[in-house]
């Protein structure tokens, strides 16, 4: 594994290197670079799963905090908004005629060839806190996948992608895939140009040094350009949790089966379950960043592969 020089919050990144060999479509030399930016996403982890973000409920008040600062990052990083003020607001129906107002936040970066669309996300949203005393801070789950997302809109921002990208960060996850289940049914995107779902839920917290990529049963190319992201990373890729016969089986686990149920192909990259889940000790102390930021560029790389290769994903698939 890359080894990254840890300060209070500020990590230096060793190195990068080139991961393209022939097999697939070679990108530009920009997949090159200062990548990720170590003391962003670790400050930004620490900062997004802290105990004044209570939790991150979408049923408790206090995720306008979350809101608030993702909206403020994007804004920073000048990114466009892919809906007005990022905000793609949906009702749910609550017990005795009550509604709860969730709120998907959407970034677009334009493609310099296609208007086909990739679409990487990630939830926002945890399941709050029960007093001051326990706050389930989601630090895994899903801090580390927000601001791997954010590392990504700070990437393609700077990177123009050849297909177009949005970048969803959901809401509501935690109450049954709410947020990623009302985008997909929406007219806010025209459903025949989404191609591809990355989905990253999850991805900070490798203690066997693993990670696994769900969607490759369906998507069997998807694996050809993983292994190529991941060769030269020490991380190990695990494969499957998605034939039918699968246990656990992970294909509608996170925001991506809503995509898959819309027949959009998907891959989903996270860790598997561990003591802290759902728990108030998930909480940013435990994060390996040596792990979590090697995960974050295999993804990217993953990300860039999909991206000169998409019209192979979709041409290849299996039934649901």
């Amino acid at each position: 594994m890359k080894t990254y020089s840890l300060l209070p919050f500020i990590f230096i990144l060793l190195f990068v290197h080139n991961i393209f060999g022939q097999e697939v479509e070679q990108v530009s030399d920009t997949a090159t670079t200062n990548f990720p930016d170590s003391a962003y996403v670790m400050s930004k982890l620490y900062a997004f799963s802290a105990d004044s973000m209570q939790g991150r409920s979408t049923k408790q008040k206090a995720i306008s905090k979350s809101r608030k600062f993702l909206i403020d990052e994007l804004v920073d990083i000048g990114v466009a908004a892919y809906v007005p003020d990022y905000l793609q607001a949906f009702e749910i129906p609550q017990k005795k005629g009550d509604t709860l107002t969730g709120k998907n936040i959407l970034a677009y970066v334009e493609g310099f060839s296609s208007e086909q669309i990739i679409v990487i996300s990630a939830h926002y949203d945890h399941v709050g806190m029960k007093d001051s005393l326990n706050i389930f801070n989601g630090a895994d789950d899903n801090a580390s996948g927000t601001i791997a997302l954010l590392e990504m809109v700070k990437y393609f921002t700077a990177n123009q992608p050849e297909h177009s990208m949005i970048f969803a960060f959901f809401d509501a996850e935690e109450m049954g895939l709410l947020g990623a289940k009302y985008f997909v049914n929406s007219s806010v995107v025209d459903s025949s140009l989404l191609k591809l779902n990355v989905n990253m839920d999850m991805v900070a917290r490798g203690d066997k040094n693993e990670l696994y990529a769900v969607g490759t049963y369906f998507y069997p190319q998807i694996k050809t350009y993983i292994e190529q992201a991941a060769k030269d990373k020490s991380i190990k890729m695990i494969y499957g949790a998605d034939k039918p016969t699968d246990k656990p089986n992970w294909t509608y686990a996170s925001d991506h089966g809503a995509f898959h149920k819309q027949s959009v192909p998907f891959v989903y990259f996270g860790v598997d379950d561990h003591k802290d889940y759902h728990k108030i000790t998930d909480t940013a102390e435990k994060v390996n960043p040596d792990f979590y930021l090697e995960a974050i560029e295999l993804i990217r790389d993953a990300v860039l592969i999909f991206d000169a290769n998409l019209d192979v994903i979709t041409a290849n698939s299996r039934k649901k």
